[in-house]
């Protein structure tokens, strides 16, 4: 394959026998570079619109759209800085004009999904800023929903029309009614496709650029872990009554009503995943959801065309899968089973943390995948040892994350005592990572790593012979659903589809280059009969289980 010419992705290009072995849609990712390049067409096209909007909502008379070469393209969001002047005096400030990128959060395939990300996003901007005033985040000076609707921060509002607003406001809390934030509605009407967040400049440098230079020294690990302990402890002190994320409704409200927004779930819809979960579903109790995460990585088993590589793959996926929803009960206490629940940055990582040169947090950014979850599922961070979540298949690596985690609960536990007087979250983490809960929740949260995590952290708690032992998977991913076997052929047939389709992508010799797979093949109206019959099964499955849990 070493003739066959590498293809770009949105980072650096791919081989095909790269491809061949990556375990993520890679048909879907050679998609993207193209897909961005329309869209930020279409943005450079609508220059004008972009500065105009700026202007209104900052109240100023002139800014400028930097040049595209300084664009910034994250997995989920384009941000265009624009120069704005400095009153009084020579040079400029900076604000950013952010987009949600339609082509990597699922719009085509389940429409309202950018609106979706957006409304949650700003919802967790105001709620953050009146409910956790020390938390840090960027300034929101205004926003666009696909609707047309634009909201302004008060302060860039004529006072007329902040007394208007306030004097609503006022009005419908006398009456009971729903309360608008305090985000001004102006009468401009949002010209793009999609919607915009217009936000101030971060504070600091992002974490991950001095990581490896400081992530031994202990002076910076101790500022760290108490930034992020403060952090946590401020969202942990106003508990929500649901599972769910917040949402900013079009008569400028916000409520805890739409469905706990991760990034997995928008990013597997993107592959045309359906995640089962309705955008209307919040959770009462613990289960249900882990329930339906379960049965979201079951969709991406039957929908996902690489998502087997062969019969032995398959097999410890779905052995995987079932195990995890028969030890549920192990790792989710009773006590909190019903709460409390609060609201979590479910995207917490090296990038979207911005600290000073003692590595003190300055900045929190990116809050479009925070929503409210169970109290236990509130884990410290994995990635303090540089490791995917899926990386730590030695008990080396297990040790050293143990140590350090051990240093941020000291830490946790020192900030708590100090803000609270008593102890109740640390303990809760230090349960979760003594008896594998921890390991538990991430498997269930993260499909890609689910079946290492389980097969490395889980398998081991129960037995440590099984992990090693061919004969668990093949006795048990029997019970994954009544037509196992059937699913089993579809997806080995579905690899060998997929395999022929990644050759033509790349211009290669089919017969040359396709791997080989032993398949019981079916014409493709089985495949789909199939699917939905194993949907259907699932979906009366979880139904059974909905009946025995408060919603």
């Amino acid at each position: 394959m070493a003739d066959i010419p590498a293809l770009p992705l949105l980072k650096g290009t791919v081989h095909l026998e790269d491809a061949l072995d990556d375990d993520d849609d890679m048909l879907a990712q050679l998609r993207y570079p193209r897909q961005k390049e329309e869209f930020w067409d279409y943005l450079l096209a609508h220059k004008a619109d972009i500065e105009n909007m700026v202007r209104y909502h900052l109240g100023i008379n002139s800014c400028h759209v930097c040049v595209r070469e300084i664009w910034k393209s994250g997995s989920f969001n384009v941000v265009i800085p624009i120069l704005t002047p400095v009153s009084g005096r020579r040079g400029h400030n900076k604000v950013y004009i952010r987009f949600p990128l339609p082509y990597k959060i699922g719009e085509a395939n389940s429409p309202g999904n950018v609106e979706e990300k957006l409304r949650t996003e700003i919802a967790t901007y105001i709620w953050l800023h009146e409910q956790c005033p020390d938390v840090p985040i960027p300034t929101l000076h205004g926003f666009g929903l696909p609707d047309g609707q634009c909201f302004t921060h008060p302060q860039n509002t004529s006072f007329f029309a902040r007394v208007i607003w306030e004097i609503k406001r006022r009005v419908l809390s006398f009456l009971g009614l729903p309360t608008p934030c305090n985000y001004v509605r102006r009468r401009l009407h949002n010209p793009f496709k999609s919607g915009y967040l217009i936000l101030g400049e971060a504070e600091g440098e992002p974490l991950h650029q001095s990581w490896e230079a400081h992530r031994h020294d202990k002076f910076y690990r101790s500022r760290l872990f108490h930034s992020l302990a403060r952090i946590s402890l401020s969202l942990n002190k106003s508990p929500l009554p649901r599972i769910g994320s917040l949402t900013f409704d079009s008569r400028g409200t916000i409520s805890l009503s739409n469905r706990p927004l991760t990034l997995y779930l928008q990013m597997l819809e993107n592959e045309g995943i359906p995640s089962g979960i309705p955008r209307q579903r919040t959770y009462a109790s613990v289960e249900p959801y882990i329930s339906d995460l379960l049965s979201f990585q079951d969709n991406k088993i039957l929908c996902q065309p690489n998502a087997v590589r062969d019969r032995n793959d398959g097999e410890m996926q779905m052995a995987a899968l079932t195990a995890l929803r028969a030890t549920m009960h192990r790792f989710i206490r009773t006590q909190y089973r019903d709460g409390p629940f609060f609201l979590t940055l479910t995207d917490l990582h090296r990038s979207n943390i911005w600290v000073d040169e003692q590595w003190n947090i300055q900045t929190i950014i990116d809050l479009e995948w925070a929503c409210s979850q169970p109290v236990e599922m509130q884990l410290p961070p994995y990635w303090l040892t540089s490791k995917a979540v899926d990386g730590f298949d030695e008990p080396e690596s297990v040790a050293e994350l143990d140590t350090l985690l051990k240093e941020y609960f000291d830490i946790y536990e020192e900030e708590e005592k100090t803000r609270n007087g008593t102890l109740y979250q640390a303990p809760i983490m230090r349960h979760a990572w003594d008896t594998g809960s921890f390991w538990y929740f991430q498997a269930v949260k993260i499909p890609k790593g689910m079946y290492r995590v389980f097969n490395s952290n889980i398998q081991p708690l129960f037995n440590k012979e099984h992990w090693k032992e061919p004969v668990f998977d093949q006795v048990f991913w029997w019970y994954w659903g009544v037509r196992a076997q059937e699913v089993m052929e579809r997806k080995i047939k579905d690899r060998e589809d997929y395999v022929m389709q990644l050759n033509e992508a790349f211009g290669a010799d089919a017969q040359r280059n396709t791997v080989q797979i032993t398949t019981n093949g079916e014409d493709t109206a089985k495949h789909k009969a199939v699917e939905i019959a194993t949907l259907q099964i699932l979906d009366m499955d979880k139904e059974h289980e909905d009946n025995g849990h408060a919603h």
